[in-house]
């Protein structure tokens, strides 16, 4: 079996997306109980959102292209396909955080954030441009500056 093809990553950039459409609808159903509820904790969780998905949003986007290839024999496609399984992953870390800390706090200002969450990892589609960008196999060199392989 060949490397996976920049169709497949569409096919899996979109689930990814779908899945936290899903979930968002279901601690939209699923309001907590006026006991579980924490309103004090309304503040915190809105500051500690924004930063996972502002953290979210820079380290999903600097952090692939720095993931250099494994052994001698990485096919580009390969490459191209771990670096943006690993962005899409963190974007989706940074989106479902807001819909969790709703869930505690039944803070609808949280679904703001949800949405630039889900806005920075359908950015990361992976189109042509993107997917040639990401295959390209770049090895660390002395003095911090990368060289192509």
């Amino acid at each position: 079996m060949g490397p996976p093809s920049r169709r497949i990553a569409v096919v899996v950039w979109a689930g990814m997306l779908v899945g936290p459409l899903f979930f968002a609808l279901a601690t939209l159903a699923a309001a907590p109980r006026a006991d579980l509820r924490q309103p004090e904790l309304r503040g915190l969780f809105l500051w500690m959102s924004a930063a996972v998905v502002g953290l979210g949003v820079v380290v999903s986007r600097v952090l692939p292209p720095r993931v250099g290839p494994r052994g001698a024999g990485a096919s580009r496609d390969a490459l191209a396909f771990t670096r943006s399984v690993l962005g899409w992953a963190i974007a989706e870390g940074a989106v479902l955080f807001p819909l969790v800390a709703r869930l505690v706090t039944d803070d609808a200002r949280l679904l703001a954030l949800f949405v630039v969450a889900l806005a920075s990892l359908a950015a990361l589609y992976p189109g042509e441009e993107r997917w040639a960008s990401l295959a390209v196999q770049t090895l660390p060199s002395r003095g911090g500056r990368r060289r192509e392989r």
